[in-house]
């Protein structure tokens, strides 16, 4: 039996290490440098940067954090209180279910919080921070899913609320509903005529 080794596996020799190297490590200049010096005979051959799966595995705070950006604010020791937090909570809970009136709901918000007031903090940060707190259920997961940082003011988190639960469409829906109203057979026209307010009060424009 022959004792020889097989060079069959073995791949052929590069003409050009260099070259090869330059055109696989253009995007990262440090893995170019490190073999540079290897060559010249400066340094040793560069270790990779490996992660064991424990490491990998280790919990981050990269990536956490809620929706709404910090805010610069006049005081040091703000804090949201716990009957601020109770006011609204007990006042206005919007669920995000279809039948919810996110236009309502963000009325309602505002005028429920205006008589809330902190010494330095202006009302619309006040309120920024306070609206999470009005929302539930399938609203509270929608709001835990935007990305973090994305919403610095009042007015961005509105828009980014009512796009989700009233976008245009449902606008268009209220508008031909309102426009071709007419009374079903098995209504009064006392019910016909409070589902027609009902729709009008609805539609923002």
């Amino acid at each position: 039996m022959s004792t020889r080794l097989s060079t069959r596996n073995l791949f052929p020799p590069l003409d050009n290490p260099e070259l090869t190297i330059r055109r696989r490590s253009h995007a990262d200049p440090i893995l170019l440098n490190n073999f540079e010096m290897v060559v010249e005979g400066n340094g040793d051959p560069p270790v990779p940067n490996l992660w064991t799966m424990e490491e990998l595995c280790q919990p981050s705070l990269n990536g956490r954090g809620g929706p709404i950006a910090p805010i610069v604010i006049q005081t040091m020791n703000f804090r949201l209180k716990n009957y601020m937090i109770q006011q609204v909570q007990n006042s206005c809970q919007f669920h995000g279910l279809s039948g919810d009136d996110a236009n309502k709901h963000l009325d309602k918000f505002l005028n429920v919080t205006q008589s809330i007031k902190v010494n330095r903090i202006t009302d619309d940060a006040l309120r920024l921070y306070l609206f999470p707190y009005s929302l539930t259920h399938h609203a509270t997961t929608w709001f835990d899913r935007l990305l973090k940082n994305s919403i610095n003011t009042l007015e961005q988190m509105a828009k980014m609320f009512l796009g989700k639960y009233f976008p245009p469409s449902m606008v268009t829906k209220l508008r031909n509903k309102i426009t071709n109203f007419c009374q079903r057979p098995d209504e009064s026209l006392f019910e016909a005529w409070e589902c027609y307010k009902l729709s009008i009060n609805r539609c923002p424009n």
